[in-house]
């Protein structure tokens, strides 16, 4: 019977195609703009994922995301180091600042300084240079972040930032941050040195737990030992998120996108999937009239349904995988293909192609055998 009812979905090509499109259109519409959307909300905390080596992040207290930078006292460093249960804390400077291109053209930057002897917040990807020359006077490591205007600068330029001078020693690839400007990276020392500003100035202590040491449990301990803001990398990485969701139209954006994807995809393939098994009617009916029961009429017709959830949802996730092929860390395009939104799309596929089934099932448990032969 099984074999039947696909033969039945299959006979019509016009209608079955029809199906097939409507929730693929669906699928790939909910998975792409959930893949950017959930890459978005990654490169916001991009810069927070990229330091994995700090257990926790020590702050102002009333920091609330990473892009909300306000300076601590220089000596919180020391008084971190001695919390029982710190295996070790080094500072992170992070600042913005204007660079003279070597082009005489201006561009905003993010300027990032890490502790000269660990490095500790410092790329470890190049594209060209040499990244151990850092230490020399004047050295930064530039990141153009993938942006075609900031490509033109090569090592050994010599730039301005802050109207101090500046010399590329090694080309940085490290993942793109949610602001695409240009990015920085140099010692602690130095990064003071371009961004001279007010007279607090360490924006960050990175630290690391002793083994044995939960890492929620130290950073509570530290805020009421200290009175600083601490943090645990992935609290700090979701209250980051959570900033941009609550205080952009970011989230709202994206969502209005994915429901009238669901919504057409829903109208689309209900509608025809109903209209198919109206226009099969007097072949349920025959079946029926043969002897065939409800049961089996009910598992046909679900057996059809799945069948073009799962084809529809299988074409619409290969074309937003394709759409997302080549979308790296460093892509203009923020793509982010999750498990989850992979079984939220699977389960809205399925949903849709089985809530048209169970009521187009409910009609053909109606039909009377008799009609066959009118």
């Amino acid at each position: 019977m099984f074999r039947i009812a696909l033969r039945m979905l299959t006979g019509d090509t016009t209608k079955f195609i029809a199906l097939i499109v409507g929730l693929a259109f669906s699928t790939m519409l909910i998975t792409q703009q959930g893949s950017v959307f959930t890459g978005i909300m990654r490169r916001s905390a991009m810069n927070i994922e990229a330091i994995p080596e700090a257990d926790i992040w020590i702050m102002h207290p009333n920091t609330k995301f990473f892009d909300e930078r306000k300076a601590i006292q220089n000596t919180s460093l020391q008084i971190v180091r001695g919390v029982e249960g710190v295996e070790w804390a080094e500072r992170l400077f992070v600042g913005s600042g204007a660079v003279r291109m070597p082009d005489g053209g201006f561009a905003g930057v993010l300027i990032v300084g890490a502790e000269r002897g660990a490095g500790i917040g410092l790329p470890t990807r190049f594209e060209a240079g040499n990244p151990e020359l850092i230490l020399q006077p004047d050295a930064i490591y530039w990141d153009n972040v993938n942006m075609p205007q900031y490509k033109g600068v090569k090592v050994d330029d010599v730039l301005e930032i802050n109207d101090r001078r500046a010399r590329v020693v090694a080309l940085a690839t490290a993942p793109r941050p949610f602001i695409s400007t240009p990015v920085v990276f140099t010692t602690y020392e130095r990064a003071l040195e371009f961004s001279p500003g007010e007279r607090k100035q360490l924006t960050y202590v990175l630290v690391r737990a002793k083994k044995g040491i939960d890492p929620t449990a130290l950073a509570r301990r530290i805020t009421a030992e200290t009175g600083l803001g601490a943090k645990t990398g992935s609290e700090f990485f979701w209250s980051t998120i959570t900033y941009y969701l609550r205080n952009t139209g970011i989230g709202i954006n994206f969502g209005i996108t994915v429901f009238l994807g669901t919504l057409v995809g829903i109208a689309v393939a209900g509608q025809t999937f109903f209209t198919f098994i109206v226009e099969n009617t007097k072949y349920f009916a025959a079946m029926k009239a043969m002897g065939l029961s409800n049961w089996r009429l009910m598992m046909m017709v679900l057996t059809q349904a799945l069948t073009v959830g799962l084809l529809g949802w299988g074409i619409g996730v290969g074309i937003a995988a394709i759409f997302g092929w080549n979308a790296g860390d460093r892509s203009t395009i923020a793509f982010m293909f999750t498990p989850q939104l992979f079984a939220a799309s699977l389960a809205l596929s399925l949903g849709t192609v089985l809530l048209a089934g169970a009521i187009s099932a409910h009609r053909v448990l109606k039909i009377e055998p008799a009609i066959v032969f009118r």
